[in-house]
């Protein structure tokens, strides 16, 4: 009876040890399938939500680009209806074509060009350029268009190439007197009271033509020499 007893508590030994061993295994599978599922759900969410960013970041890149294309559009095409006021905001834009740099000033808009439809401001900018100021002409402009229009703003681009300035000054007897204009031949720098009928034949000759003087020290040294 005792051995049987023993052989008998023997087996149920083994058989709690053998269930115990697939509890626990059960335990383990169990808690990495959780730790998985866990794992998975966090790994899909953060793709979810990496995917929901890149969309709404690109839509909102969308709605920024389509917004600021409208704006453009205001600014570049005119309807025929808008006039300048006002309270019309003129914008410069200066571009330095030697340095490739462009400088913007804002002015207050010239009274002449209150009312003014687009092309009428096109056609200011032409007449500009025709009679621009001598400052204008020293410092190299060689363009000026509008390129931006609505009642709100005139965004006018001017481009300046110094280099294209070969003279800034021009001598040119005018009623017997040695006159100095700017490099433009339109405005007078000076009226140098020189009479030209005391200067030698030949510089009489050079004067009914004209002298081109590529600076204010070329200039001088010239008035100085008629002078003596």
């Amino acid at each position: 009876m005792g051995r049987k007893t023993k052989y008998f508590c023997s087996i149920c030994a083994m058989l709690a040890m053998f269930a115990l061993g697939n509890y626990i295994s059960y335990k383990s599978a169990l808690n990495h399938f959780e730790k998985m599922q866990s794992d998975s759900e966090e790994k899909t969410y953060s793709q979810f939500e990496a995917y929901v960013s890149e969309k709404i970041d690109s839509k909102y890149k969308e709605l920024e680009q389509e917004r600021q294309q409208t704006e453009e559009s205001v600014l570049t095409d005119s309807s025929g209806h808008d006039k300048l006021g006002v309270q019309t905001i003129y914008q410069i834009e200066n571009y330095n074509s030697l340095k490739d740099t462009t400088a913007i000033e804002y002015e207050t808009l010239p009274e002449e060009l209150i009312g003014f439809t687009r092309e009428e401001a096109d056609e200011y900018c032409r007449n500009y350029i025709k009679n621009m100021p001598a400052e204008e002409f020293l410092k190299g402009l060689q363009s000026m268009g509008v390129t931006g229009f609505s009642n709100e703003r005139l965004i006018v681009k001017k481009i300046y190439d110094s280099s294209k300035v070969k003279f800034k000054y021009y001598l040119i007897a005018v009623d017997g007197e040695v006159v100095a204009y700017y490099g433009d031949k339109k405005t007078v720098y000076e009226y140098t009271g020189i009479e030209t009928q005391l200067l030698p034949a030949k510089e009489r000759r050079a004067l009914k033509n004209g002298i081109e003087v590529s600076d204010e020290e070329e200039l001088y040294s010239i008035l100085e020499n008629y002078s003596s």
